[in-house]
């Protein structure tokens, strides 16, 4: 009996040391960006309570301010998403820009072009648009997976070839009369319900937070996520251990680029009610700061999709009431990105090392092109 009681402590805190150093992690990360913005507010003459203040009231004090951070947080918990569950089975998805961008485009055209009942036309828009950003994710997925090319290279590349090709089909062949570069608007059977007449945040973000649960669910109680965190830990033993890495890791991909698209669904049914070339002011490259402040855990990315979106959403008021530019909030986001990113390459750096110490540890010819530890 005495052993059975021991036990159950052991577990908890082998399990509890890794979240608390990620939180920890985080924290830090937080702490020497708004310490570092405070140094370069007081060097531009301004007061950093007064500055920090103005964000906070700017984007949470009010019902108008909460609505439009809650307006600015939904696509970013989409595209953070996106990226945090792909990083987790060591894959750097970091096209989720591109992919969501060709998303909207499909929930705009099918949103228009389709005349069906709400209970129908809605989930299909939704699904033309996970569709869109699974399909554009698709070269970048088979590349690494079967040819061991770069993903991060591959997506950068299809990024701009998104919004060339969006630009394009949005500006001449699907443009809608009148002078604006869009699609025609939207049904009424395909829009997301608004919260407020005076907002356009939309069910949409209701829609990101049942993902998010349900990405955690499966993380931790399926063996889908159990493999998927097994390849992004080491590629090689979930190999040998009887994973198919390459249809795993092929899967995740895709279903990361699948999210991404509804972050676009979510912005053309919900906020613009028709598709708007070029309407992403960096939706999916910021989902990439949300996923590593939030350490790729789905729980946490609403988290961190709230503290950019509060800090997009007060930039506004804090230009207005001072002389500073609301560009000040991007810094503070590429602070956080730089520290995280740091820590995470140190992380990689350790585990490839471990893993070339270890003997015998290369795969047969045939076995899977997928490795964390190439990193």
């Amino acid at each position: 009996m005495s052993a059975e009681v021991s036990v159950p402590p052991a577990r908890r805190s082998i399990t509890a040391s890794p979240i608390f150093g990620k939180i920890a992690a985080s924290l830090v990360a937080l702490f020497i960006s708004f310490l570092l913005g405070a140094l370069l507010v007081l060097a531009l003459g301004e007061s950093p309570l007064e500055v920090y203040g103005l964000l906070i009231s700017g984007s949470l004090v009010g019902m108008p301010n909460f609505l439009v951070t809650l307006q600015m947080m939904s696509p970013l918990i989409f595209t953070g998403l996106a990226v945090a569950i792909s990083f987790r089975a060591g894959l750097a998805n970091i096209g989720a820009e591109g992919q969501m961008l060709v998303g909207a485009l499909c929930a705009g055209y099918v949103g228009y072009a389709v005349e069906l009942p709400a209970l129908i036309h809605l989930p299909l828009c939704l699904l033309a648009a996970f569709v869109g950003g699974l399909v554009w994710a698709l070269l970048p997925a088979l590349l690494r997976v079967y040819l061991n090319v770069n993903e991060i290279v591959v997506c950068l590349m299809m990024n701009p070839i998104a919004l060339l090709l969006t630009g394009y089909l949005s500006t001449r062949v699907l443009k809608a009369p009148g002078p604006t570069n869009k699609l025609p608007d939207i049904q009424p059977t395909a829009e997301l319900s608004t919260f407020s007449l005076f907002s356009q945040a939309n069910t949409g973000l209701i829609f990101a937070l049942v993902l998010c649960l349900i990405f955690a669910v499966v993380n931790v109680r399926t063996m889908r996520g159990f493999e998927w965190q097994m390849i992004g830990k080491n590629a090689k033993f979930a190999y040998y251990g009887g994973v198919d890495v390459r249809r795993r890791a092929l899967t995740v991909f895709l279903v990361s680029g699948g999210i991404a698209g509804l972050a676009g669904a979510e912005q053309v049914l919900g906020q613009y009610r028709a598709y708007y070339d070029d309407f992403s002011p960096g939706y999916g490259f910021d989902g990439i700061a949300v996923a590593m402040l939030a350490q790729f855990n789905p729980l946490a990315v609403p988290l961190a999709a709230l503290l950019f979106g509060a800090l997009n959403g007060g930039s506004a008021v804090l230009q207005m009431m001072t002389g500073l530019s609301k560009h000040l909030v991007q810094v503070l986001q590429f602070i956080v990105v730089l520290v995280l990113a740091a820590k995470l390459s140190w992380d990689w750096l350790k585990l490839g090392r471990s893993q070339t110490a270890a003997p015998g540890s290369d795969p047969p010819a045939e076995g899977p092109h997928v490795t964390a530890g190439d990193r």
